[in-house]
């Protein structure tokens, strides 16, 4: 069985499945690893990426960082 792709969001993608302003999804693509293919000016993140980042950027009400 082969390993299936990674799903690539880009920046307008990334903004309407996450319901944020277009400066929030491209600061958030920032501080990824970006997928840019050859002859494409567009990039691209991978969901799994942004889930992790999502995941270690969420805290509990005690937890946030000041």
């Amino acid at each position: 069985m082969s390993e299936r792709l990674p799903q690539l969001l880009d920046c307008k993608r990334l903004q309407d499945e996450l319901g944020v302003k277009r400066a929030t999804a491209e600061a958030i693509m920032r501080q990824l690893p970006v997928v840019q293919l050859p002859e494409l000016r567009e990039v691209f993140v991978r969901r799994s990426d942004v889930a992790a980042l999502l995941e270690r950027c969420t805290y509990a009400n005690d937890q946030v960082p000041a």
